[in-house]
């Protein structure tokens, strides 16, 4: 599956990424987390976002990938997958 880059203000991207860095849940998460996918949820302005963090398959570095969530017909959050933005890639940040 090849994901597209998913566009983001220069605010969301700042403001995503203080968040990936100060969010208690992510950080205490961080002493245990393994290759199994964690999310978290954000909202800014109107936009929400989830936000899908792990350790890299050598389990030395943690990825973050962010994604864009939409309000589906029943009125549940979706996210889209098909968009991406690469917050934190292993070893980078």
């Amino acid at each position: 599956m090849n994901s597209e880059e998913l566009r983001l203000t220069d605010y969301e991207k700042g403001y995503l990424t203080a968040f990936y860095f100060t969010e208690p849940d992510i950080q205490k998460d961080r002493l245990n987390r393994d290759e199994d996918n964690d999310w978290y949820g954000v909202h800014i302005g109107e936009r929400v976002f989830d936000l899908c963090v792990w350790k890299d398959d050598d389990m030395e570095h943690e990825v973050c990938v962010v994604y864009e969530c939409f309000l589906n017909d029943g009125g549940f959050w979706n996210t889209d997958t098909s968009k991406q933005w690469f917050l934190k890639e292993g070893g980078v940040r």
